[in-house]
């Protein structure tokens, strides 16, 4: 897995494989990180306040994951709503 300066807080986790990871909130995907073309994409799989679908160009899986973690880190309340709000309408 890749290197990081920074601890996911409560909830965040990592699931990787050799082409891909995907950061998971509470179990639910919100960022995956995989191949596209010749380089690597970013993409946001979650919507709420100061989230959105959005695709990233990063430079490998590892930049991808630093820049992933960072963006969660300033998003965090925002994810676990998102999240929890998914939850509360699929259930």
């Amino acid at each position: 897995m890749g290197i990081r300066t920074t601890a996911l807080p409560e909830g965040f986790r990592w699931q990787a494989d050799a082409q891909r990871r995907t950061l998971l909130c509470r179990g639910h995907p919100i960022i995956e990180i995989g191949p596209e073309r010749r380089g690597w994409i970013a993409r946001i799989l979650v919507t709420g306040k100061g989230a959105g679908l959005e695709e990233i160009a990063v430079r490998s899986l590892d930049s991808g994951e630093g820049w992933a973690t960072r963006w969660a880190l300033e998003r965090q309340t925002a994810l676990l709503r998102a999240v929890a709000a998914m939850t509360d309408s699929s259930g």
